[in-house]
């Protein structure tokens, strides 16, 4: 994740994951499913090859190739279960001593596997688009985003290493579809970020990784000091105000909820606005059900509390 409040690297990661065809030249059809995907070491990009169902692992960065990015790269190719891999590490240049250590990495730990390593770069100058969109309110970007209303990355190979034969096709399901296999919180608050990333993918920071080890989700609305918090275990999503210098606007926001009639009970409690989810013994269901609850109380908020 990019530093000091700057999301250029993740606003990047979603040009790519909204914009497939960036890759095609190089993959063929692909299917990119999460962003800051956490399978014990996070993810910047995960998706699968829709030809070979291979998956695909991106790890992306707008400066020069260095340490840190190396090692997330030989982490991910060293500790790859399935058959087969397409590992793609992005930068906008790469020094020679990684190149070299990439190709020493696939003779150890891939050599005749059907495994595919590109080092890719972007066009001179493309951080200028990315530093306008890095300034705006998360609604802008999604606006644009919608509309189009910014130049693509163009990203050409520097290396390739190894290859997927022709009519390969891996037999590991690759792509996390995030079976809702036990009730345990962390089993139901995946499940539910899957869904919510599908059904409000224009809250920017749903596709956030969270940590699925407590109860309660809790995601920035894009304005500073107010949250969202989703907690299945307490049946309940709300609204959080962080800190009482935006108490006028948060004021507001509890006014516009005191008027809309679509919201069966909604409870007012000092920095809260709460809105109960019924405790349904389906937990499938439950999820389900929490997920359009969340994108109606998000479709009020977000255009208060930008004056939209």
């Amino acid at each position: 994740m990019s530093k000091n409040g700057s999301k250029k690297e993740f606003i990047f990661n979603l040009i790519l994951q909204r914009n497939p065809q960036i890759l095609k030249p190089f993959l063929g059809e692909v299917e990119l499913l999460e962003l800051e995907y956490d399978s014990v070491k996070r993810i910047d990009v995960y998706g699968h090859d829709l030809e070979h169902n291979s998956p695909i692992y991106i790890e992306s960065q707008l400066g020069c190739s260095d340490e840190v990015h190396f090692d997330k790269v030989k982490y991910l190719i060293e500790t790859n279960k399935n058959e087969s891999g397409i590992f793609i590490w992005i930068a906008s240049r790469f020094k020679e001593e990684y190149l070299v250590a990439i190709e020493q990495l696939l003779e150890l730990h891939a050599k005749g596997k059907p495994i595919k390593i590109l080092a890719l770069t972007f066009q001179n100058g493309y951080t200028k688009t990315l530093n306008k969109l890095n300034r705006q309110k998360d609604s802008d970007i999604w606006y644009h985003f919608n509309h189009r209303e910014f130049v693509l990355p163009k990203l050409s190979i520097v290396k390739q290493w190894g290859g997927i034969p022709l009519g390969f096709k891996d037999s590991v399901i690759s792509a996390p579809d995030f079976p809702l296999y036990s009730t345990s919180s962390e089993a139901m608050n995946s499940y539910l970020l899957s869904t919510l990333r599908k059904e409000i993918p224009y809250l920017l920071n749903v596709h956030r990784s969270k940590k699925l080890t407590v109860n309660s989700i809790v995601f920035g609305s894009g304005y500073s000091d107010f949250s969202f918090v989703i907690n299945l275990a307490a049946c309940e999503i709300a609204i959080r105000l962080e800190n009482e210098w935006q108490s006028q606007l948060f004021q507001r926001v509890v006014s516009q909820f005191k008027d809309v009639e679509n919201f069966e009970t909604i409870f007012f409690e000092g920095k809260r606005i709460v809105f109960p989810i019924l405790d349904l013994d389906n937990p499938r269901e439950k999820v389900e059900m929490a997920t359009k609850l969340f994108r109606k109380v998000v479709d009020v908020t977000i255009p208060t509390i930008y004056n939209l």
